[in-house]
């Protein structure tokens, strides 16, 4: 099983050059090659009958390889040895023909054949089929692809036969203990596409709120169609923005909060955003929320805790709390911040915020964020990179990329609701300093 992002060779690899080294190895094979649509299919079969005609004295020095003049069609063509590659639609139905290798090379044409549950169970039938009826005891299955749906033939495979599959996983953007050896956040095809050209695609589909769509087809680790949604699209509209703050004689504001979620790993790389949410509770109960997002080691996460908290003390309007996530290894990580704060004379409550392991993040947001949203009460201060950014990452909750704006707005709503009630949710934070 290999996953792999669009347009980065997975077809030539495994459709058309795997082929002709199959049947230099073993001119008898019977191939089968499935796609999603039989001209596709086809194509791929005729390469690969080209490639062994051109490459087989390279490949096959016995001479052994020859394609039949007489039988070489290119979704239907034959050895003198007695084998076959034979390609078809995976959508349709395959019968008739035994296979010592199966190829299945992307079984769905985009999001809107693996969102029909119909046809994700026509795929499902004939990979059943083939694999249950027409491969020989000894035979192999190749699935190559880029992941569209958790429910699609990946993940279906995965979940009832996962121990029966070798996983070739290859994000478009290394992880950590990447398959390849690449560092962390580096680009698997650089020889084709820049790294910046890495960073801007998945900064472009974040912001047109389709974090859902580069987990699917980048990342190879896809989080569901984007069809389901905590919040309903009613909740979102233009009364969300505002230029400025709205001071007035008959409107002041009350509180000043800044939340912090570091989302960092125990290395310190810089991983998913640090995402810090300044919030202003005014007398009218509206809130107006001014994000700062980046993906940035430790030591930079410090010092903008430093700056943010330094410029509203300039601005004569200091933070009345400041609450950072602090589960696990992040405890350390306010401590930090709270140490050059102090080293930098610059004295604020901070408390960690530590959510119980059976408490859903996505649900304590959604209970934090849905009755502000509904009443039009929550607001964004200006329409910054890192305010779209937080909205879009709304909108696609629970299946989005990143959670980590709106974490941090849920954050600070608890640090108003701290200061507006004088208690705190048992077991959720701890004050380090008052």
């Amino acid at each position: 099983m290999i996953q792999t992002p669009p347009q980065h060779a997975k077809s030539l690899i495994a459709s058309r050059l795997f082929p002709p080294i199959v049947f230099a190895q073993d001119p008898s094979a019977k191939l089968m090659l499935l796609s999603y649509g039989s001209e596709l299919a086809s194509g791929h079969g005729s390469v690969a009958r080209d490639y062994v005609n051109e490459f087989r004295d390279h490949i096959d020095p016995s001479g052994r390889l020859q394609v039949r003049r007489d039988s070489n069609a290119k979704n239907n063509w034959r050895t003198t040895s007695d084998g076959h590659m034979y390609s078809a639609s995976i959508q349709g139905t395959v019968t008739g023909r035994a296979a010592t290798g199966i190829l299945i090379d992307d079984p769905f044409k985009g999001s809107e054949d693996s969102g029909s549950i119909r046809i994700r169970d026509k795929v499902w039938d004939t990979y059943s089929a083939a694999a249950e009826t027409r491969l020989t005891p000894d035979g192999f299955v190749v699935l190559i692809g880029t992941p569209w749906h958790p429910d699609d033939l990946f993940g279906r495979l995965l979940a009832n036969e996962a121990d029966q599959w070798v996983r070739l996983r290859f994000p478009a953007i290394a992880e950590a203990d990447d398959a390849l050896g690449r560092a962390e956040g580096e680009g698997l095809f650089l020889s084709k596409y820049s790294q910046d050209w890495y960073e801007a695609k998945k900064r472009a589909f974040e912001l047109r709120g389709q974090s859902h769509i580069w987990d699917a087809l980048y990342n190879c680790s896809p989080t569901g169609d984007g069809s389901l949604r905590a919040f309903p699209d009613e909740y979102f509209g233009p009364w969300m923005w505002a230029e400025e703050l709205p001071f007035t004689s008959r409107n002041v504001e009350q509180f000043r909060v800044l939340s912090l979620d570091p989302s960092k790993s125990k290395t310190g790389k810089a991983g998913d955003y640090g995402a810090f949410c300044d919030l202003s509770l005014f007398s009218d109960r509206h809130l107006f929320a001014t994000m700062h997002l980046a993906r940035e080691p430790l030591p930079a996460l410090y010092a903008r805790a430093v700056a943010i908290v330094g410029a509203a003390k300039r601005e004569g309007r200091p933070y009345r709390r400041f609450i950072i996530e602090s589960n696990q290894f992040q405890e350390a990580v306010g401590l930090a911040i709270q140490e050059r704060l102090s080293a930098a004379g610059l004295d604020v409550p901070i408390d960690l915020h530590m959510t119980p392991s059976d408490q859903s993040k996505h649900a304590r947001i959604q209970v934090d964020l849905g009755p502000l949203l509904a009443q039009k009460r929550l607001h964004f201060v200006g329409q910054t990179v890192s305010n779209k950014l937080t909205l879009q990452q709304m909108k696609e909750i629970p299946n989005g990329a990143h959670d980590d704006g709106p974490d941090a707005v849920s954050m600070a709503t608890q640090a108003l609701n701290l200061l507006l009630t004088g208690t705190k949710r048992p077991g959720e934070t701890k004050v380090l300093r008052t």
